[in-house]
């Protein structure tokens, strides 16, 4: 795959995850990886190493879009095994991509019935950008007949206008605040609530920008953070092979001209959480080596 292919693909992922939550953003790589390979033209023998391709190029995305990173690592697990076995398809392939998406299905339930019970009646919760706590839990909360309000920290029009929209189509009280007036709700917000796109191996999360601020504040402060993570967003990588990149461009203002800089994602210490909620259930940082060895397993 040629570099600049590979910048479009790393590009689409980055403008999905702005409005979706990298869970929903690799159900929608999988239902393009099987809309690739259903149209893909090649000589039977040629199969497997087209899907190798395919694959490495997801596994190298700026920055590594997990769970579907994990899942590229298990269906590679799985190309060889049929192909040694004379049994490689795109039929067989394509019941490899449907058991990863009922997987993820069914991780994202458990992770939601989980996550309900932290909310309560009369919590004020703060979001900062677009995970499975605000396309799922949240919603299904209110259904659930709990009686909260949203602190909807604004960023860019794209995000904060799709976290809108849920809240709206949702029925759910908000407030929107510039991310730099949440030191006046200290005395009122309950608690914060994040997702992430990966917990590396060792212990960094890897969120959207601006997400360190509103932790560093909301630590301070004293106010309770909870992490909602599928346990397939566990990397095998440290925080420097996460391929988080910095984007530079020239500006200008007024006549002045200036290069501007920002990267990616954030990185933030996992210590900093105060709950780690799973489908699993709450786990606590102990734990996750355990886990992490176990999807290392599958591959």
């Amino acid at each position: 795959m040629s570099n600049i292919e590979q910048h479009t693909i790393d590009k689409l992922f980055r403008d999905l995850s702005r409005v979706y939550s990298t869970s929903a953003t690799s159900m929608i790589g999988l239902a393009s990886i099987k809309t690739a390979i259903e149209e893909l033209v090649c000589n039977d023998n040629d199969l497997a190493t087209e899907i190798r391709k395919l694959s490495d190029a997801v596994k190298n995305t700026q920055p590594r879009m997990f769970p579907l990173d994990n899942l590229m690592l298990i269906l590679d697990k799985e190309i060889q095994t049929l192909n040694d076995e004379k049994q490689l398809s795109k039929g067989s392939i394509d019941k490899i991509l449907n058991t990863f998406r009922i997987r993820m299905k069914s991780d994202l339930d458990a992770l939601v019935d989980h996550g309900v019970g932290w909310i309560k009646n009369d919590d004020f919760i703060v979001i900062h950008s677009i995970e499975e706590n605000i396309e799922h839990l949240i919603p299904e909360a209110k259904k659930r007949g709990i009686n909260f309000k949203i602190l909807v920290l604004k960023q860019d029009i794209v995000t904060t206008g799709k976290i809108l929209n849920i809240l709206n189509n949702n029925q759910i009280k908000y407030e929107v605040i510039p991310e730099y007036d949440l030191i006046h709700y200290f005395d009122k917000i309950t608690k914060l609530f994040i997702g992430t796109q990966a917990l590396t191996n060792d212990n960094y999360l890897i969120c959207d920008p601006g997400t360190s601020n509103v932790i560093s504040e909301c630590h301070i402060h004293n106010i309770p953070i909870i992490l909602f993570l599928k346990t397939l967003k566990l990397s095998h990588h440290p925080v420097t092979d996460q391929n988080i990149r910095k984007n530079s461009f020239q500006d200008e203002h007024d006549g002045v001209e200036y290069s501007f800089s920002i990267h990616s994602n954030d990185i933030i210490k996992l210590e900093l959480m105060s709950h780690i909620i799973t489908e699993k259930g709450e786990i606590t940082k102990d734990q996750i080596p355990n886990i992490l060895d176990q999807i290392i397993a599958e591959y």
